[in-house]
């Protein structure tokens, strides 16, 4: 504690700090489109390591207007424009000879609302001068659909507020908070049931939970702060999450599940990034007093991930992860060590905690590819490795790639993705080491032993209109009964473990998945969308030739919010 005090005492001498970006579909596209387009890796940001900054993706939008090599269509430019009105008090700071105020004027509504409402069509209200900055919006998502499998049709149901800004320019902050009732498809439904957890979330309240009816009710919150003690060390403390990688999925860390608390600390010197996540996160494995006089118990990771750009278009990451339970003392202090390896320390102490290591990379070309990839080493024994099929061979990986303005066609993006995970990647022998947080993967929702191929093109003909189509192909060895076949990593790896050697990729009960989203948006005004989408989700037992089709169509419109990613 003494740390974070430290750390709360030292802002104030910090310089001016920016909030970060929406963890969107649409602002995670943007991010990765328009990098390869300057055709050039940032030194600013780190598009591996999201969010990123909205200063940085500001100057980033400012500087490709500039470039004439960059080929930007009307929609580009469009969508550019967007961005900038988003974080609009980022403009004057980002372009001289106040080319950045008319811009930011552009952002303007003609007829605000009572005077002091809806000035900008990014904001519902906002005050800003130098001492003060603060942006306040609301947040809705009313949707409804027709589902094949279920007696109550999919809906959604959100209202909320997010509340962003700064104080002196030298303290950023920002904080969500939604109450939703949800009923989701009938897959999600079943996912949520085998895992007591729900995608994205976490305290859920279930309101109809028989075998067809299933209604979430929850709230969502993140809240954060970000500050500078120094010109290339930047901190951010709050509940909030992080994504690594440059793919539809995350190898390494991803943003399934719940906000957990976190300090990181991000180093950014010349061509080289380092990131510090020091965090706390839920054991729901771990029951609690059936009259609620005892709280879920905490359990805790440490993450370190060096990044740099090798040239200024080959980036090259590597990272290390420790899982482990609670000490007497909370968090071990040992691992608070920001530069040491981990591994090292695990051992050193003897302990039994999870240790993970990968690397990561991404190669931009030409101004319109982007090849990526990840490797995650759970376990790995080379002696082992040499007999077939070694239970404890964890690992997974990751391949992809990106085709913007594809085949010639301005704003027709392609994505293409390959992920495998060995049976038992990610799941320890204690439910306090598992990459799991509160019930939710740290990483891939499939969890391990799986192979997936994901597809997805984006087609935005006109500025305010986006198709998307989504293919997602897998085989996924689930848990057959009591044996424990290395699919759930919540699950123990030393209980129920039918063999030594000769485990393989689907072992198990085998799932075949097939699911194809089709979908489309349109941009009534700033952060305004009415959407339409269509899932087929087919799954198929290859044992029993069991087989389930589920059909979902949905409607529906939202407002500073982005889409629930659903894709599993």
């Amino acid at each position: 504690m003494s740390f974070i005090f430290f750390l709360g005492v030292i802002f104030f001498k910090s310089s001016g700090q920016s909030t970060f970006t929406p963890m969107n579909g649409d602002y995670l596209h943007y991010i990765e489109r328009y990098e390869i387009k300057s055709g050039k890796l940032s030194d600013k940001f780190y598009s591996n390591v999201k969010p990123i900054g909205r200063k940085d993706l500001v100057e980033l939008s400012l500087n490709l207007e500039k470039d004439s090599l960059s080929r930007l269509s009307s929609v580009d430019l469009f969508n550019l424009m967007y961005l900038q009105n988003d974080s609009w008090e980022w403009l004057a700071d980002n372009s001289p000879n106040g080319l950045s105020e008319a811009k930011a004027i552009q952002n303007n509504t003609r007829k605000p609302f009572l005077k002091y409402f809806l000035q900008k069509k990014s904001d519902f209200y906002y005050h800003h001068n130098e001492d003060f900055d603060i942006h306040i919006s609301p947040i809705l998502h009313f949707a409804y659909g027709n589902d094949n499998l279920t007696n109550n049709a999919p809906y959604t149901n959100t209202r909320g507020i997010e509340i962003r800004g700064m104080l002196n320019k030298k303290l950023g902050f920002y904080s969500m908070f939604t109450e939703n009732q949800i009923a989701y498809p009938a897959y999600v439904r079943d996912y949520a049931r085998l895992y007591d957890g729900f995608p994205y979330e976490g305290f859920t309240k279930v309101m109809n939970s028989d075998s067809t009816r299933l209604v979430a009710d929850f709230f969502s919150a993140r809240g954060y702060i970000t500050f500078n003690v120094l010109k290339n060390l930047t901190f951010q403390f709050g509940h909030d999450k992080n994504f690594i990688g440059s793919g539809i999925r995350s190898m390494i860390l991803s943003d399934f599940s719940a906000p957990y608390l976190h300090l990181k600390a991000i180093t950014q010197v010349g061509r080289f990034q380092y990131i510090n996540i020091f965090a706390q996160a839920i054991n729901k494995q771990v029951p609690v007093a059936a009259d609620g006089t005892e709280q879920r118990p905490p359990k805790y990771f440490t993450f370190h991930h060096l990044s740099a750009n090798i040239t200024k278009n080959l980036n090259i990451g590597l990272f290390e992860t420790i899982v482990f339970g609670q000490r007497k003392i909370g968090f071990d202090i040992n691992y608070l060590n920001p530069v040491i390896f981990y591994r090292y320390v695990e051992g050193n102490l003897g302990s039994v905690d999870n240790s993970i290591v990968g690397m990561d990379f991404k190669y931009n070309f030409l101004r319109s590819f982007s090849l990526y990839g990840q490797l995650v080493l759970d376990e790995f024994n080379l002696k082992h490795f040499k007999q077939k099929g070694w239970w404890a061979t964890k690992y997974s990986t990751q391949i992809g790639a990106r085709y913007i303005d594809a085949l010639g066609i301005r704003n027709l993006d392609l994505q293409a993705e390959y992920n495998l995970a060995r049976p038992y990647t990610y799941s320890h022998n204690s439910t306090y080491s598992n990459y799991v947080n509160y019930n939710m993967p740290l990483a891939h929702p499939l969890g391990s032993n799986f192979k997936e191929f994901l597809f997805i093109a984006r087609y935005q003909p006109l500025n305010r209109l986006t198709f998307t189509y989504n293919l997602m192909l897998a085989k996924h060895g689930e848990d057959a009964g009591a044996i424990n076949w290395g699919g759930n990593i919540q699950r123990n790896y030393n209980l129920m473990r039918p063999g030594e050697y000769n485990n393989f990729i689907g072992q198990g009960n085998t799932a075949n998945i097939q699911l194809m989203d089709i979908g489309a948006s349109y941009m009534l005004g700033h952060n305004l969308f009415i959407d339409a989408s269509f899932t087929n989700r087919k799954l198929q037992y290859v044992n029993t030739s069991q087989t389930i089709n589920n059909r979902v169509l949905s409607l529906g419109v939202r407002w500073n919010i982005g889409k629930r990613q659903l894709l599993f």
